[in-house]
């Protein structure tokens, strides 16, 4: 807040100089409106990079957005980021009390704040569920809350993906609930409130309006989501060039300008049934891995987090994951010393130790960080039943 009013006028001169531009590269409609007159919190879904400058293209009253932490160790732009726009930096690989004591210190001293109160892009084109402690926040917060809906996003920037493609995207308010009225509601009902009013499937709207999303290598990278076969059920075999993926058993698949995806014998049309198909399938395969690694991938690179002053390499080599223990360039982890698993951007690996320390996983070539992050979740989800 110490620089207040230099970030309102930045917000001013942003809306017309880059906002006209962004709003035709990206096809980008909204209806614009007056306020958050009073301080709000608004919250929205989340699939593009830009999501939090077409956000703020729908309202008339300046406001600050939360960031990874980690967009905030780039050199230059982050400083100049820092000192123009303030935003809030909150650490992924675990609970930032931090983020949350900056959002209330902010609401308090008059202004509005937006998240994306999943934390994270879909892989998939479904609004993902939410922590409960967005609801706690909202309702500790005392303020009104704004919730708004971008659709189209998925396929304008398919998070795996390299570039933008052009269709239509659009973005609107969907409710808003004053801080009095919260005040009466339960966790529960707030948390379901947001849910069902951010809640977005990419794939279902297209059902409706087959919108076509034009751009180049449309199915590039998209290996990074997608990570195992259906037709030979490996793991980490599909690779991508210009419209088309393939696996070394023989399948062949391309991904149209809907969205959609074509191949012979194919058993899914999109990337949500396919994800959701994996997904399962990755339990059995973890049943029936024994001792053996689950997944394997190789030229890895392994830094240690350093908020301060970035990232420490640790080292370079093999990345792979068993019922037991992460190993990654020469060093082993237990899986009961990782407390949380996360992915940021296309497919960088972060993951939290339970003494405080946080790693990331970086690689020059494109491979799945999400299904490290799935075959935890299982593995966690496993040892929590049996006990």
């Amino acid at each position: 807040m110490k620089h207040y009013r230099l970030h309102r006028f930045m917000f001013v001169i942003l809306r017309r100089t880059v906002v006209p531009i962004i709003q035709r590269v990206m096809g980008y409609r909204y209806n614009k409106k007056k306020g958050p007159d009073v301080p709000s919190l608004v919250i929205s879904n989340h699939n593009t990079n830009l999501d939090p400058v077409l956000v703020a293209m729908s309202f008339s009253r300046h406001m600050y957005f939360l960031t990874s932490e980690h967009a905030l160790r780039k050199g230059l732009k982050s400083r100049l980021l820092r000192f123009f726009f303030a935003p809030i930096p909150i650490n992924k690989s675990r609970v930032d009390v931090s983020a949350i004591k900056d959002i209330l210190r902010r609401l308090k001293a008059g202004a509005s704040v937006c998240f994306f109160a999943e934390g994270d892009r879909s892989f998939n084109g479904l609004t993902s569920p939410i922590s409960s402690s967005t609801a706690k926040l909202v309702k500790t917060s005392g303020v009104d809350l704004i919730t708004f809906r971008l659709e189209g996003g998925y396929f304008t920037a398919p998070r795996w993906a390299k570039k933008l493609r052009r269709g239509i995207m659009s973005g609107s308010r969907v409710n808003h609930y004053s801080g009095a009225d919260l005040k009466t509601m339960t966790i529960e009902q707030i948390n379901k409130l947001i849910e069902q009013d951010i809640y977005e499937d990419a794939y279902e709207r297209q059902k409706n309006d087959l919108i076509r999303f034009h751009g180049k290598k449309l199915a590039e990278s998209i290996e990074t989501v997608l990570y195992l076969c259906p037709r030979c059920e490996k793991i980490g075999t599909l690779r991508s060039e210009g419209e088309h993926f393939f696996c070394s058993c023989g399948l062949d698949v391309e991904y149209c300008e809907t969205g959609l995806l074509r191949g012979d014998d194919l058993p899914f049309t999109s990337i949500k049934e396919w994800d959701q198909w994996q997904t399962g399938k990755l339990e059995e395969i973890i049943d029936n891995s024994g001792d053996q690694p689950i997944c394997v991938d190789e030229g890895q690179s392994l830094y240690m987090v350093q908020s301060a002053v970035g990232n420490t390499p640790m080292g370079q080599g093999i990345m792979k994951i068993g019922r037991k223990t992460f190993q990654c360039a020469g060093l082993e982890f237990p899986l009961d010393q990782i407390t949380r698993v996360t992915v940021t951007g296309q497919m960088t690996l972060i993951f939290a130790l339970n003494d405080g320390a946080s790693y990331e996983v970086y690689s020059d070539t494109p491979r799945s960080a999400l299904k490290y992050r799935e075959i935890f979740r299982i593995l966690t989800k496993n040892r929590t039943e049996r006990r």
